[in-house]
């Protein structure tokens, strides 16, 4: 009974923070995918992403999220691509793999839609060892050093786009699965809600140098409180880029990036809460992106 009544309690916690999506990586304004899947071979194709983000800066077990992602496109209309994530927030981690399809349609010269599907799987562990390990808690001999692992799980997220020329608006509901995570040791379930975000994005050329793109983006859900974010990014030249941002939340961000060699792009970007004490509950994101055909041209010429 003391087992069940803990471990009831920290899955109350995990549900609290998985509630809110999957996690959400910032650098979307250098590629849009991980904006949404429905960009999979718009722009950058053939690229592999790794990306490494820490959240609540000075808090012990604050989160951190690790993406590898890749899209490319085929056959002109049809885009796929894929990402494994991994996210842990103090005792709780979850994994997730999804696959993405998408295809384009033109409705004219100037009005093309691109719906994707995504599909994948996803699992969830507490680790109760660290939890016990806290000198504030009471010992139990029966739960310390356990891991508690959900069942795998099949994910879906549905994503479609409308691009205008220069202007970009999609919308995404992620967190679609069928039926509650369930474990093999307790009787208890776990039920991520799903989530949605809409998004709209322009491009201004100033020049044949400068340009500037500003993002909207609404964030909600069940049981998620809704969110607005701004972001207005700028490029010089394709290969240097910057932005700012601000959330509805009262958190501040920056970012900068470039292309430090040839197919291979740098970028990093911080947010923090005006809130709160600087560098307290603030974020980090480095990412590091390869475009594929620019190497497999170079090893081509060479040859």
């Amino acid at each position: 009974m003391k087992k069940l009544l803990h471990i009831s309690i920290l899955l109350f916690l995990a549900t609290g923070i998985s509630a809110q999506q999957f996690p959400f990586m910032d650098g979307y304004n250098v590629d849009p995918f991980r904006l949404s899947p429905a960009y999979a071979g718009l722009y950058n194709p053939n690229s592999v992403l790794l990306d490494a983000r820490s959240d609540w800066s000075g808090i012990t077990g604050g989160p951190k999220t690790y993406q590898l992602s890749y899209h490319g496109r085929f056959f002109e209309k049809m885009g796929i691509g894929g990402k494994f994530i991994y996210d842990k927030t103090d005792i709780f981690k979850q994994i997730m793999f999804m696959a993405t399809y998408s295809y384009e349609v033109s409705l004219n010269d100037a009005h093309r839609l691109n719906f994707a599907l995504s599909a994948g799987l996803y699992s969830n562990t507490i680790d109760l060892g660290a939890y016990y390990n806290d000198p504030d808690f009471v010992f139990d001999p029966v739960l310390i050093n356990a891991q508690i692992n959900s069942k795998v799980k099949f994910a879906t997220e549905v994503s479609a786009l409308y691009r205008f020329e220069n202007l970009e608006a999609g919308i995404l509901f992620s967190n679609l699965m069928f039926g509650p995570s369930t474990y093999d040791d307790i009787d208890l379930q776990f039920n991520p809600k799903m989530n949605y975000m809409v998004h709209a994005a322009y491009r201004y050329n100033i020049d044949e140098n400068w340009a500037i793109k500003p993002f909207v983006l609404y964030r909600g859900g069940v049981d998620a409180p809704d969110l607005i974010e701004v972001l207005a990014h700028v490029n010089y030249t394709p290969k240097i880029w910057g932005n700012i941002l601000f959330r509805s939340t009262g958190v501040w961000g920056i970012g900068f990036g470039g292309e430090v060699y040839k197919g291979i792009s740098l970028n990093y970007s911080y947010n923090m809460s005006q809130k709160v004490a600087l560098n307290t509950f603030g974020g980090h994101q480095i990412s590091l992106g390869f475009k594929l055909d620019s190497f497999l041209k170079g090893s081509g010429s060479e040859e």
